[in-house]
């Protein structure tokens, strides 16, 4: 009896032990708070413990929505769990930087093999913040049936009976048309940084594309809402579609022999540059554990954890990898695309093209022959718009 309380009395004494020497362990580690979009949780949560068995580091995940970031970001500053990275589309970075938030990582951004067309998006004020784990952009949808071998350039459908359905008043969908004859409508600098108050609307090759986009428009539809525009295709009222490459798995559960690809020229050696839309992860200013933290990024970019992103999430980085994350035919027209994007400008200025070309947009589809006319009216709204803000 007495044998059987010594090895009892024993056993709960390794027990308090063994809690002991992990408590001290887990002291002993240091601790990364990551704030993660609700969509690349699983990818985090799945990859996380092969980084903190490397570094001895606790990775503590909270989910924060992107666009509820910099409203919650003050509530948490003298909280033991303020962040140390923190996920933001990257057209609120110039946001973040205003606010003194974020940490520039300029001495090791361009070794992140980061797509040169969209290095843009992460530069403010001659610094480079953050790094990308997901990008969307616009793709072209079509009937496999219609088009057995996709299409090979715009050229050759303007003496068909073709019709395209397109959210022709958001300006980010009309990029396409507009950068494929020659044409921009936000300038690039020789930098490579986007130059906002070069708007570029009422340009020649501007107003080229646009009058093509319209041409190819069915007139008979005159669309609202961005859902009625994917319904006329659905329906296959139109024959094309431009839209996000996120819709490819609903619409391929309701469309027969739906096809898609990367947007092909309208006129012969110029390619047609979509816009894109970055979901970036950035070190804070106040962390306390910097160094840390951008190995944890560098991590993220590793081809490891993009093939665990893609397998879960069809997440796609604009990033340069040595081997190819997959063969599926999403990936490689989504990544052939996102080498043919161009990021956002940031979020504020961007709202200063949107609404005036939306307004335009309307017009333009009532009074096709006066395009030009109205993008010089357009342009001059935007620039007083503008003038009111360097005042």
């Amino acid at each position: 009896m007495k044998r059987m309380v010594y090895l009892i009395f024993l056993i709960f004494i390794m027990l308090g032990l063994y809690k002991y020497i992990n408590q001290i362990n887990l002291q002993s580690s240091e601790v990364l708070q990551v704030w993660v979009n609700e969509s690349d949780y699983e990818v985090l949560e799945t990859v996380n413990p092969i980084f903190e068995s490397m570094y001895n580091v606790e990775v503590q995940l909270k989910i924060i929505p992107s666009d509820k970031v910099i409203t919650n970001l003050p509530l948490y500053k003298k909280s033991n769990e303020y962040p140390d990275i923190i996920n933001v589309s990257h057209t609120l970075i110039s946001d973040l930087v205003e606010m003194n938030a974020i940490h520039p990582m300029s001495d090791i951004f361009d070794s992140f093999n980061i797509l040169p067309n969209v290095k843009s998006a992460f530069k403010v004020k001659g610094e480079y913040y953050g790094v990308p784990y997901n990008a969307q952009t616009d793709i072209l949808y079509y009937n496999k049936e219609m088009f057995k071998y996709g299409i090979q350039s715009f050229s050759q459908l303007f003496d068909e009976d073709i019709s395209l359905a397109i959210d022709y008043q958001s300006i980010y969908h009309i990029n396409p048309f507009v950068t494929g004859f020659g044409g921009y409508t936000v300038g690039v600098d020789n930098f490579g940084d986007t130059n906002f108050y070069d708007i570029g609307l009422n340009n020649e090759d501007a107003i080229r594309g646009i009058a093509a986009m319209f041409y190819l428009l069915d007139k008979s539809l005159v669309y609202q809402t961005e859902f009625e525009v994917y319904r006329s295709f659905i329906n296959q009222s139109s024959d094309l579609l431009i839209a996000p490459a996120s819709l490819v798995s609903s619409l391929l559960e309701v469309y027969p022999n739906l096809g898609y690809q990367a947007i092909p020229n309208f006129v012969e050696d110029i390619l047609p540059y979509t816009y894109t839309k970055i979901d970036t992860y950035q070190i804070t200013q106040s962390s306390k554990n910097q160094e840390l933290a951008a190995k944890y990024l560098n991590y993220l970019l590793t081809e490891e954890v993009a093939k665990v992103r893609y397998d879960l999430t069809k997440g796609i980085a604009p990033v340069d990898y040595a081997t190819i994350i997959s063969q599926e035919e999403y990936y490689n027209v989504v990544k052939k695309q996102l080498h043919r994007s161009i990021p956002l400008p940031n979020q504020v200025e961007f709202s200063f093209v949107y609404l005036p070309f939306q307004r335009a947009s309307q017009q333009m589809l009532r009074l096709p022959y006066q395009i030009e006319t109205i993008m010089n009216e357009t342009v001059d709204c935007i620039n007083s718009e503008l003038e009111k803000v360097i005042k």
